[in-house]
């Protein structure tokens, strides 16, 4: 049996454009290949940067984080998860 380690998620400041309160983003693929788009969807760009959060003083995204599994939602309500057979 072999157990596989559970990587950090990778968080990206996005866009070339600098930003009053820059926001650390978790990015997906986009329809095209050539963007990436945030997991809250609200950035799209071909540029992004990786960033460390914990040598960096950029916040995340509530939104991005409320992605993670375990993580509240921004909302503070829970989302809801059905357990279907199939």
């Amino acid at each position: 049996m072999t157990t596989t380690a559970v990587s950090a998620p990778r968080w990206y400041l996005v866009g070339v454009l600098p930003e009053d309160v820059p926001l650390a983003h978790l990015m997906t693929r986009s329809g095209d290949l050539r963007y990436r788009r945030s997991a809250c969807g609200a950035r799209e760009s071909r540029s992004w940067k990786p960033l460390d959060l914990a040598t960096s003083e950029v916040t995340p995204c509530p939104a991005c984080a409320a992605t993670l599994s375990g993580v509240a939602s921004a909302d503070g309500e829970d989302q809801l998860a059905l357990d279907l057979r199939v």
